[in-house]
């Protein structure tokens, strides 16, 4: 009896040491504005949320709406002590500052966007480095010499795109012709689907056969333009290729979910710490995702030399 005793307290112990190490993570993911339906951005952050819920995390999504929205939503995740709480995108940077002050003991994740909090983690991705890439891509594979960029709000972090972007295609062809448009300089200019295809085909029309685009939803208008053009897209956050097949012929992807995932992990050995990562290609954060359905743009040479290209980047 003293032994069965025993025994069955051995069983109840086991399973409570189980139980306590199966406990899911619980995460709040805040979107940025725009929403989910962009097939840019937020679903290539949603991509993340699928891939944790799969791992065994228990993960709840806001969508915004708004900028004014991303606020009470972090502080709604913060006052119900979840494990960690993510805000995607830089129109969280003063709402992240704010709660993180007001929730110390709060791990916060803010994606693609910086606030030095000691509870904070930033994430960023190296856009120049895969905005070159796309750059070096995009000077390969024009017929006429002629690229061309549109970029949603005017802002620091968008001019970085267009800055490497350039920089890749005069890389590749130093007499390139460089044609680039901003859709304007509120947050609204990521969700000007109708502006956004006007100002493709006036790109177009300018001489770029090959535009690269970081305007969020608003990129939808511009493959919307390419679509009855001659020209082709390559696209940004995630893999639009299924947007227009034939007509997005790559895509910028930051890679959302694999930083996401190694958020998580830091998490889950206890080192979670405030800084900034900076993911780039070097550490797949970062990647030039080509279309299959134009792999006929993929030549050998233009695969040795986006070899060559990539080596440089990472090695530079």
């Amino acid at each position: 009896m003293k032994f069965r005793l025993l025994f069955a307290i051995a069983l109840f112990v086991t399973f409570l040491a189980g139980a306590v190490q199966a406990a899911p993570l619980t995460i709040g993911i805040v979107l940025s504005t725009g929403g989910l339906g962009d097939q840019s951005f937020n679903d290539a952050a949603y991509e993340g949320v699928t891939l944790l819920r799969k791992e065994g995390a228990l993960v709840e999504v806001v969508d915004p709406g708004s900028i004014s929205g991303i606020e009470p939503a972090l502080r709604y995740f913060c006052k119900r002590k979840l494990d960690m709480v993510c805000a995607v995108g830089v129109f969280a940077n003063e709402a992240v500052r704010h709660v993180a002050n007001e929730y110390p003991d709060s791990k916060i994740v803010l994606i693609d966007s910086v606030v030095s909090e000691p509870n904070v983690l930033s994430i960023l991705f190296d856009e120049e480095q895969g905005s070159f890439f796309a750059g070096a891509f995009a000077s390969m594979i024009s017929k006429n010499g002629c690229v061309g960029f549109m970029g949603g709000m005017y802002s620091p972090v968008i001019a970085g795109f267009e800055k490497g972007f350039r920089s890749g295609a005069t890389f590749v062809n130093p007499n390139v012709k460089f044609v680039s448009k901003y859709l304007g300089k509120t947050p609204e200019a990521f969700d000007m689907v109708n502006e956004a295809e006007k100002v493709g085909t006036e790109l177009h029309q300018s001489g770029a056969d090959v535009i690269y685009h970081a305007a969020g939803k608003s990129g939808l208008g511009l493959i919307a333009a390419a679509r009855h053009s001659d020209f082709y897209v390559i696209g940004v956050d995630s893999d639009q290729s299924r947007i227009a097949p034939g007509k997005v012929c790559a895509s910028v992807v930051k890679r959302i979910d694999i930083a996401l995932v190694k958020a998580v992990e830091v998490m889950k050995k206890g080192t979670f710490n405030g800084g900034v990562w900076t993911l780039g290609l070097q550490d797949h954060g970062i990647e030039l995702a080509y279309s299959r359905f134009n792999r006929d743009l993929i030549t050998h040479d233009v695969s040795l030399k986006l070899d060559e290209i990539e080596d440089f980047l990472i090695n530079k």
